[in-house]
């Protein structure tokens, strides 16, 4: 499964499960009992074209964390928009050292990044942004193509919780493809 060079991407959090059957494509990520924690639910498009209100964390209900312009560095060859991405991800899985180097060029070079992450060759995922110095692994047994992953870490962020966080969160996460 492919995703697409560039979308916008809508993370809303929830105190509880969110309802089924969530929209597709989207993921949730699971956070447990982390500070902060609950369910990320990731979706493509802007909250705006979907409903007005999604109600108040303090119910259970959903309500958005965070919009942003989610981009593939790997697909995209529009400057404007990688210029502009507040995620940039890799689409292809690489080995560890190559993703380091590839995170460091990718985060330094686009001034509008908040966060870069790419998925690894042999399992899990490496990011870079937030207050965390440099780079961060996460064994997150999430695969590939799952990319919506990516944004639910950059939403972690915006809450203002630390990407090494992830991992002692234990996250898991269902996925719920593109419809036919």
């Amino acid at each position: 499964m492919r995703w697409p060079a560039w979308c916008f991407v809508t993370v809303e959090w929830w105190a509880v499960a969110p309802p089924e059957p969530a929209p597709a494509p989207s993921l949730c990520l699971w956070t447990g009992r982390a500070p902060g924690g609950g369910v990320l639910l990731a979706r493509t498009g802007r909250a705006d074209t979907r409903r007005a209100d999604t109600g108040r964390a303090d119910t259970g209900r959903g309500r958005v964390l965070d919009e942003h312009l989610t981009v593939d560095a790997d697909a995209c060859a529009d400057a404007r928009r990688l210029d502009c991405a507040d995620v940039l991800c890799g689409s292809r899985p690489r080995p560890a050292a190559e993703a380091v180097r590839w995170l460091a060029e990718v985060g330094c070079a686009r001034p509008a990044c908040g966060l870069a992450a790419v998925p690894l060759a042999g399992g899990g995922w490496m990011a870079r942004g937030g207050t965390d110095p440099g780079v961060v692994a996460l064994p997150c047994q999430v695969p590939p193509q799952h990319w919506l992953f990516v944004s639910c870490l950059h939403a972690w962020l915006v809450a203002g919780l630390p990407l090494s966080a992830v991992v002692e969160a234990h996250p898991r996460f269902t996925y719920r493809p593109a419809l036919p």
